[in-house]
């Protein structure tokens, strides 16, 4: 099926401190920050053209509010409301500029994740004096510290209900699976699902039957693995550790480093490739086991990945659900 998603949109996140937050992302990480609205502020990877694509709200705790995907184009937007609705979906309408920069949305809440869905937002400019010369990108190169995301990348969220996750990513939203992982139970544990070329918009995994659905990381695009060392010298000269990398993926062939933010908890891959791009309309899903790349929590080509524990979802920034 054609899918009504073009791409991956943003993420919305709690923090208690987003003073420390900001540090973090901004001082240390190299995000381009919007604007700041009301207690939440907005930012952006150097080549992100849309308002923001990662939000942080002052609250109690850190968390996550949504996951956001753009449509394809406003009718898209409206079929999939009601396509939800038909099904007995709650769909919350979200106001014209309730999110800073972002038109019309839905969001509804499914598997125990929350996703938000939108079509019209702003794509403001770099501020002057700091607009790249290079009209296909945004910020100047002068403007970049030494890690400086380009680009959100893709999402992966974790649940005990991943197999009926997946089929809704694919029947309901028009995902194609890339790659899956089955695990020493030979049980499938994780799907790598996409609607662009990317190796991944989103990917899942399971957990144990009772869990609770979670966010396990954020990924934002580098040019190159050169550039996760750079990364990870300044993490260290930070004092912060990173949760895993560098490393090299064998699902998706990508580059990675994992590190968290102090103050919220998210996590971000610094994904670094993009591994390969799939423009094949006939592609056949790739499976990997245990035999051939390790166990489910630790199947990386080089190097160790990050812990595979989530933060939750949070109601208005609060542990009411």
């Amino acid at each position: 099926m054609s899918s009504p998603l073009a791409k991956l949109g943003h993420v919305a996140a709690y923090t208690p401190d987003v003073e420390e937050s900001l540090w973090f992302f901004r001082d240390v990480l190299g995000f381009k920050v919007t604007e700041r609205v009301d207690g939440t502020a907005y930012l952006r990877g150097m080549r992100d053209w849309e308002h923001h694509t990662l939000s942080l709200t002052e609250a109690d705790r850190g968390g996550v509010d949504h996951v956001a995907f753009r449509t394809r184009d406003a009718a898209a937007l409206g079929e999939l409301a009601r396509e939800f609705e038909a099904d007995g979906i709650d769909v919350t309408h979200v106001p014209a500029g309730e999110e800073r920069g972002q038109g019309e949305a839905i969001r509804v809440e499914r598997f125990g994740h929350r996703y938000e869905f939108y079509y019209d937002v702003e794509k403001p400019d770099a501020p002057e004096g700091r607009r790249s010369k290079l009209h296909n990108r945004l910020y100047s190169e002068a403007e970049a510290n030494r890690v400086a995301p380009r680009r959100i990348d893709h999402v992966h969220l974790q649940d005990a209900v991943s197999r009926d996750h997946a089929a809704w990513l694919q029947g309901v939203l028009g995902f194609e699976t890339r790659e899956r992982y089955r695990g020493e139970d030979d049980e499938l544990w994780g799907w790598w699902l996409a609607v662009t070329a990317l190796p991944h918009d989103i990917a899942i995994h399971r957990e144990e039957a009772g869990s609770e659905s979670t966010f396990h990381h954020v990924s934002y695009h580098v040019d190159g693995f050169d550039d996760l060392w750079d990364a990870a010298d300044v993490l260290a000269e930070h004092g912060i550790a990173p949760d895993g990398g560098p490393g090299r993926h064998a699902i998706t062939q990508a580059d990675f480093l994992y590190v968290s933010d102090p103050a919220s908890g998210v996590r971000v891959e610094l994904f670094a490739g993009p591994g390969y791009l799939n423009f094949e309309p006939d592609w056949e899903p790739i499976e990997w086991t245990a035999d051939e790349i390790g166990g489910a929590t630790d199947h990386q080509w080089i190097g160790r990945g990050p812990e595979w524990v989530g933060i939750p979802y949070l109601d208005g920034g609060s542990d009411a659900e």
